[in-house]
């Protein structure tokens, strides 16, 4: 039998180099890939005499510290042309079921991505719809409060008219029907009044708040109501803050209706300081009015 046809055991592979059996074993079940072998597995398994080398080569390797995938990477550069095609067949079979379960796995981490990925966009968008709803829902009731508030305060300055004028004292207070009423001018025989926002016409409680809310910027205003001939008329006494002039202005309106058929309330004199103020002056003021009140 020629070198090249030689077998040996594990044993014999141990005897030559001075390593116990089980040390042989060891690097054989490590390094079987690049192991030829022959015959069926178990100890009747033989080895082609030249796995000494390789063999020898793994011990050197272990004994300078190699690690596992340096003394993986010698072999298959020394001795790869010894392995026989059977094993290198089974090798990169082995390998190629080991890419296919990597991908596997890969793939199916992926799905598992995605899947929370889809998850944690509709909790974003549930979040979203539930912050928008919040945000519509306090901006309706910060409306409401506010509207409410308007009402309140409105109420509260016909309450101090009314308290203002006492009990007994012979001065009466407008109904809010006839301060909400439009109010209007007469020029050159037509009526003229303002219309706001949402067809809101400027009555005559909104003109009584602008001369207030005017007057009171720099002094203290005081109002009262008196009713004489079937007509209202309005007293605004001022005190002065820091020298500047009283001023006292009446107003005096009555209810009437337009050929239209429309109930206004109609001024029918405007008394500043104790003079009349002309047609024009009126005429002007509600120009100015419409400007602002009109938008």
């Amino acid at each position: 039998m020629s070198v090249a046809e030689e077998y040996i055991s594990l044993r014999e592979v141990g005897r030559r180099l001075g390593i116990p059996p089980s040390t042989v074993v060891y690097y054989k079940d490590k390094f079987e890939r690049f192991i030829p072998a022959s015959g069926p597995e178990g100890r009747r398994r033989k080895y082609p005499v030249e796995v000494v080398e390789i063999f020898g080569r793994i011990r050197e390797m272990f004994s300078k510290n190699y690690s596992v995938e340096q003394i993986e990477r010698e072999l298959a550069l020394k001795f790869g042309s010894m392995i026989n095609v059977e094993q290198q067949g089974e090798s990169v079979t082995a390998e190629f079921g080991r890419v296919l379960d990597k991908m596997s796995e890969a793939l199916q981490d992926q799905s598992l991505f995605r899947s929370e990925i889809r998850s944690l966009r509709d909790e974003v968008a549930d979040l979203r719809r539930e912050h928008r709803d919040l945000v519509r829902g306090y901006q309706e009731r910060v409306e409401l409060l506010e509207e409410g508030f308007k009402v309140l305060r409105d109420k509260n300055i016909e309450l101090e008219r009314k308290v203002a004028a006492g009990p007994g004292g012979g001065i009466d207070f407008p109904p809010d029907l006839y301060l909400g009423r439009p109010l209007v001018i007469r020029s050159e025989g037509e009526f003229l009044g303002v219309q706001g926002r949402d067809k809101k016409h400027f009555s005559l409680k909104d003109f009584v708040v602008l001369i207030e809310r005017r007057m009171s910027e720099s002094m203290k205003v005081e109002t009262s109501w008196s009713k004489k001939d079937g007509a209202w008329v309005l007293l605004v006494r001022t005190e002065s803050n820091g020298g500047m002039s009283d001023q006292n202005i009446v107003l005096v309106t009555h209810e009437t209706v337009t050929p239209s058929g429309n109930t206004v309330v109609e001024i029918i004199r405007l008394n500043i300081n104790g003079e009349d103020a002309p047609d024009a002056l009126l005429l002007s003021l509600f120009r100015q009015v419409r400007s602002v009140f009109g938008g």
